[in-house]
């Protein structure tokens, strides 16, 4: 049985701490067939990366660094993906950063930096590769974009205005995305994670603690837990099913779509 993935090629940002979202997604996607250029701006565990990863087979895996709010650094990054693997069939853009501070509190400087992570980002990062990966469709029934955003982008939060305001403007990105790309057979979608255990997570909870919003970081993921219908918190391998199921054939006729893995906070909207 053909694994789900096998010859497809992808490009993850935001992969370079172990124990985040994107490792996940580069290791379940090398399991499933495909080979993958894993991306981030940090590159002190790239050593520990590779060595867990190229055990798929060395060819298949490669890791850049990369200034992901840089044009120039994408063109570099597409041209890498074209050298090393001949194509490019998925785009996963995983890329962001957190920050907490109200619309009062935040200084203009750092809304413009957290835009350019989560937000330009991803536009320059579609814009960059989408003539690549209007090729997938002479190998696969057609390309793929996953944008990894956050149930932040439909929960309005008086203490983290910056971020949800990016992660709300990434889903209309997608869905500008997903209109235009469909002509060159490119499915463009979105996963918005709920409670994910993941290091990244904890510091932002813990700068909430810090701040007196929490007074603890177990209880301000226990807050958001009880929201949800599942009660329960995920993990980068629970989500990474998901970026699977978006790269794979299976979700053909899938895109403009927002998939909520939030255990059901979302289920309103």
């Amino acid at each position: 049985m053909m694994a789900r993935l096998e010859g497809k090629v992808a490009i993850v940002t935001g992969a370079g701490r172990p124990g985040n979202i994107g490792i996940a997604v580069c290791e379940a996607f090398l399991k499933e067939g495909a080979s993958v250029l894993a991306t981030d701006l940090r590159d002190e565990y790239q050593s520990e990366i590779e060595r867990k990863l190229a055990l798929y087979g060395p060819s298949r895996f490669r890791f850049e660094h990369h200034d992901v709010t840089s044009e120039a650094d994408w063109l570099r990054i597409a041209g890498v993906a074209q050298s090393a693997f001949g194509q490019l069939d998925v785009l996963v853009n995983n890329a962001g950063i957190g920050a907490n501070g109200s619309v009062k509190t935040t200084s203009l400087e750092e809304l413009r930096h957290l835009m350019a992570v989560n937000l330009d980002s991803i536009f320059i990062g579609m814009q960059t590769c989408a003539p690549l990966l209007a090729t997938a469709r002479e190998r696969f029934r057609g390309g793929s974009i996953i944008n990894t955003l956050s149930m932040a982008s439909y929960l309005p939060s008086g203490v983290n205005a910056a971020y949800q305001i990016s992660k709300a403007a990434g889903r209309m990105l997608t869905l500008c995305a997903a209109d235009e790309f469909g002509s060159d057979l490119i499915r463009v979608n979105s996963i918005h994670p709920g409670v994910t255990e993941t290091p990244l997570l904890r510091e932002g909870f813990d700068s909430y603690v810090e701040r007196g919003v929490y007074k603890s970081t177990a209880e301000a993921m226990r807050l958001l837990v009880d929201r949800s219908l599942l009660k329960q918190a995920g993990t980068p391998e629970d989500l990474a099913h998901a970026f699977v199921y978006l790269a794979s054939d299976e979700s053909a006729l899938v895109t403009g779509a927002a998939i909520y893995h939030d255990g059901g906070i979302g289920r309103q909207f």
